[in-house]
């Protein structure tokens, strides 16, 4: 596909973006709107897209197991670089490191990622592996490390009388079966974040979408139809919020700072330049899916990255200002990067 062709499938992508950019701009739609906008996006137009085409899928071929593998290694392979640069750059606090690797290797799926693939491909599909990976695996590693650093504690030796509450019959020695308060705190603030993730509308749907899938189930058409046409407003809704988004967000390009650009050149550039070395020249993958893999690598960061550091007041205004700028660099680069694994 030239490149040419490929700015051309975009065009709707850059129009619907860009509409809502501009009606934020001149306050048709209010910039704060995006939040409603993209809730219906990510609560019920998107899990209704992925429901039904993963419902319909031949799963033989949405899981290329072997393309996945290489996505996954090499992953977790940049995760590691970018966790020694930042620490021996910037910072070595857990909250603050987790938070950068996260905007250079985790991808906007649901907000870029599916309406892109339909927009190229007439198909998303290949997004759901990667999709369940990120949520299963990646955003459960963030958020346990953000619960468990979120509130330190103070260390109590063996031996020594822990606190606890009233009538309970005084202190007790630690060694026993219960756990410090503040332990089991954590501990409840882990699972919960945990739990989160794994419940929402997103990770639901691919998963019933799988299940029903499997057990041969036979889902009513009508309803089916009712979910592909809830599915069908996803693309265009999902990337109006991201342009309302980005029209509000007030965030200047000019002081784009030196960290902002490596953490955008790893996730634009190094992360798909890493998946296709790896995916063509290690595990052996060509085709289709070589292009479906750097496309995705090369999506930008996402915006759960914003809502994680807003939720435990870490690095806001860095997430922020990653999501709108990489998005921006992810959009001018797509073409590019179809260009290079479908010639090469």
């Amino acid at each position: 596909m030239e490149a040419l062709a490929v700015f051309e499938r975009l065009v709707p992508v850059a129009l619907a973006i860009g509409g809502g950019v501009l009606f934020a701009r001149r306050s048709v739609v209010s910039a704060a709107n995006s939040k409603a906008f993209a809730d219906f996006a990510f609560l019920f137009a998107v899990p209704c897209y992925l429901f039904t085409n993963i419902y319909r899928s031949d799963l033989g071929a949405l899981f290329a197991w072997p393309a996945l593998a290489g996505y996954a290694v090499t992953a977790g392979i940049v995760m590691a670089v970018v966790g020694v640069l930042a620490g021996l750059t910037t910072t070595r606090e857990p909250r603050q490191l987790v938070l950068r690797i996260m905007a250079a290797v985790q991808v906007n799926t649901a907000y870029f990622a599916v309406p892109v693939f339909i927009m190229l491909f007439g198909d998303a599909a290949p997004v759901f592996p990667v999709l369940l990976f990120q949520v299963c695996v990646l955003s459960l590693i963030v958020l346990a490390i953000m619960e468990l650093q979120g509130a330190p504690t103070r260390a109590i030796p063996a031996g020594q009388a822990v606190p606890t509450s009233a009538g309970s019959g005084g202190p007790r020695p630690t060694g026993g079966p219960p756990a410090p308060p503040q332990l089991r705190n954590r501990r409840g603030r882990v699972s919960r974040a945990v739990w989160g993730s794994l419940t929402t509308p997103v990770v639901l749907a691919c998963n019933a979408g799988l299940l029903l899938n499997l057990l041969a189930f036979r889902m009513p058409e009508p309803l089916l139809d009712g979910f592909d046409f809830v599915g069908a407003a996803a693309a265009p809704i999902a990337l109006f919020a991201l342009g309302l988004h980005l029209g509000g967000s007030g965030i200047s390009f000019r002081h784009t700072t030196g960290e902002e650009i490596w953490l955008i050149a790893v996730k634009c550039l190094l992360f798909p330049f890493a998946i296709w070395l790896a995916a063509a020249h290690v595990f052996g993958i060509h085709g289709p899916w070589l292009t479906y893999l750097v496309l995705i690598a090369a999506m930008p960061a996402p915006q759960n990255l914003f809502i994680v550091a807003q939720r435990y007041g870490v690095d806001v205004a860095m997430s922020a200002a990653l999501v709108v700028k990489s998005s921006v660099a992810a959009l001018l680069l797509l073409p590019l990067w179809i260009h290079w694994t479908q010639a090469g």
